[in-house]
């Protein structure tokens, strides 16, 4: 199943989507690592549990993404972006040093699935799972930037394909 998550803008042409991440504009997103450009670019992330979020500035054809492990950094070891409050943090800093206008992003959330069956048992509190708590994490830190999140597609009990247009905001999703 694939579904196409066009930025908010209704009115803009239809963009060149590309869902190849081989491609020459196309950039993989690992777990841990935060990705930025002022340029037209594909940002390809594979979710589970795991949460990507995606902002750009739609005026200045600026974005980025994200693509965490852990909701919170608890100040133990070395800060990194596999957690959500330091990954999403690095990705605004990148963002605004790339050029963004701080009052023109705009944020897309994916992933935070719960794909083990033992977590899906009655008896489990499926809102207290890795997935939940990543997107919870995700949307609290986006409310606290002002920054408005467009669209989610969140707590699939499968993966997810995404791939994120930097310039556009444009996403296609696919349910693994």
């Amino acid at each position: 199943m694939s579904l196409k998550h066009p930025s908010s803008d209704l009115n803009a042409p239809p963009s060149a989507e590309t869902s190849d991440a081989s491609s020459s504009n196309a950039h993989f997103l690992h777990a841990g690592q935060v990705f930025v450009s002022a340029e037209a670019k594909s940002v390809a992330l594979i979710l589970g549990s795991c949460v990507g979020v995606c902002i750009w500035d739609p005026v200045n054809a600026i974005g980025g993404a994200t693509h965490y492990m852990l909701p919170s950094w608890d100040g133990k070891g070395t800060a990194s972006p596999r957690y959500g409050n330091v990954a999403v943090s690095i990705l605004l800093q990148k963002l605004l040093q790339a050029g963004a206008n701080r009052g023109q992003l705009r944020a897309k959330v994916f992933g935070g699935g719960c794909l083990f069956d033992s977590l899906r048992e009655l008896n489990s509190n499926k809102e207290q799972h890795l997935g939940s708590r990543n997107v919870e994490i995700a949307l609290e830190l986006l409310t606290k930037a002002q920054i408005p999140v467009v669209s989610t597609i969140v707590g699939v009990d499968r993966g997810q394909r995404i791939v994120f247009r930097t310039d556009t905001g444009d996403a296609v999703v696919r349910i693994l």
